[in-house]
């Protein structure tokens, strides 16, 4: 006995047809009118197996076998993910100092900056946790990361001395405005293992040099930040090198096209590109100022679907939280995902670092029952007891959306919800691009 997915979504295709989608399996299929109507009219309990539409439906997990458990499947996935052993993922945050003045940043920089002391304690508490682990990933974050890059070596060298010592891999990324991502440092990325750069645009020239300025003298950064992520992406040659993110305003959003055509060569075949909206934030410079209402409004992806789509078209590789089989929703979605603040304090998410949140600190641990209790909620915390999540043929993009604010109690769906059509459509127009490439 056979059964549809109860994952199986199914959307008007504009260029004729329908499109279906499985939101577990990712996978999309082109449908004529004639086999839509074959879809929905088709008895599953008295199919002939051997029909080439059921085995097509049947190989792509459109139908599934009729004792199979997506549900069960999925949370069996999620939790294997969350659990991942041998695994180490850590963002360390060298400073709340920055070189630039944006003025959407949600972080209230005071220009604090790591001390020798804090890193050598933090490579003392490190080590415990490495002894049994197969791979360790670190995040270099800020602030502005690159203005410790003293810090960036030292810490490297005692992580590189940890991995001889118990056999773990070792990779970093730096999430960076690339102002400081100059030759010295791209050429030692390798010696320090830096695989991957995740850089941020702000539109075309003109509006990007508008946000994204230098703070001591207002200095432009556009063509600063693309000439040095050129330099990085011919040294490092892989078509994930570089996240380029895209941040997108009311007011840049009618720039995108033309900013596609300013990024250089090396970069578009070298890069995965991100669209975000800014969002209002309570702290930072402007907090609760709205940079992007009318263009984001209730229907955040509408507006992102055309862009992704454009950006295809001129060979990019695209990319959202969504694509494939991952079970996260972000890097906090981990067991053993810590987020280490400048002065040492311990996070279980960057987007806010008041002390009153931090669940310990690398000279002493969790140092608290407390502590380690509320560590072992935000770890556990999930969607399966949510009726609303569990009965979501969603759940399997959205992953229950962001662990914090579930957490806190301030479950946020995800806005593809609103704008289903767009997203599929999108999804089946990158597919066909990817399969002509």
């Amino acid at each position: 006995m056979a059964k549809f997915s109860f994952y199986n979504l199914t959307v008007a295709n504009p260029d004729g047809g329908y499109i279906l989608f499985n939101s577990l399996t990712k996978n999309i299929l082109l449908l004529t009118d004639e086999n839509k109507k074959w879809i929905d009219s088709v008895n599953l309990a008295t199919i002939d197996v051997s029909d080439e539409r059921f085995a097509m439906l049947y190989s792509l997990n459109f139908i599934i076998d009729d004792d199979f458990d997506e549900f069960e499947y999925y949370k069996l996935e999620w939790y294997r993910s969350l659990y991942a052993s041998g695994i180490l993922r850590h963002t360390i945050i060298l400073n709340l100092a920055c070189n630039c003045d944006c003025p959407y940043c949600f972080e209230n920089k005071n220009g604090q900056l790591m001390t020798i002391e804090t890193a050598e304690a933090y490579l003392d508490w490190l080590e415990p946790q490495v002894k049994d682990i197969k791979y360790l990933y670190l995040s270099w974050f800020g602030g502005e990361p690159l203005l410790s890059k003293r810090l960036i070596k030292f810490i490297t060298a005692g992580i590189l001395k940890l991995a001889n010592k118990y056999h773990f891999q070792y990779s970093a990324c730096v999430v960076t405005n690339g102002v400081l991502l100059d030759k010295d440092f791209v050429s030692k990325c390798e010696d320090l293992h830096i695989t991957n750069i995740q850089a941020t645009i702000d539109g075309e020239r003109d509006i990007h040099n508008r946000y994204r300025f230098l703070k001591a003298n207002h200095g432009e950064t556009f063509d600063k930040i693309l000439a040095n992520l050129s330099d990085f992406c011919t040294r490092v040659h892989s078509d994930t090198a570089t996240v380029l993110r895209v941040n997108l305003t009311d007011e840049n959003y009618h720039t995108i096209p033309k900013l596609l055509d300013e990024i250089p060569d090396v970069v578009r075949d070298n890069c995965v590109l991100l669209f975000r909206w800014v969002y209002s934030h309570t702290e930072g410079r402007n907090p609760g100022v709205e940079f992007s209402a009318e263009k984001k409004g209730s229907k955040p992806y509408e507006n992102l679907a055309p862009l992704y789509e454009l950006a295809q078209s001129k060979g990019f590789t695209t990319n959202s939280f969504d694509e494939g089989m991952n079970y996260n929703f972000c890097e906090c979605d981990f067991d053993r995902a810590f987020q280490i603040n400048y002065d040492g304090d311990l996070f279980m998410c960057t987007h806010s670092m008041d002390k009153t949140e931090a669940i310990g600190n690398v000279y002493d641990g969790f140092g608290t029952q407390h502590n380690l209790s509320r560590y072992a909620k935000f770890v556990n915390t999930n969607p399966f007891s949510d009726s609303e999540c569990v009965s979501c043929k969603l759940l399997p993009i959205c992953k229950g959306g962001c662990r914090k604010a579930r957490y806190l109690g301030k479950k946020v769906c995800s806005g593809v919800r609103y704008s289903l059509a767009s997203y599929i459509v999108e999804k089946a127009q990158k597919a066909i691009i990817d399969n002509e490439q």
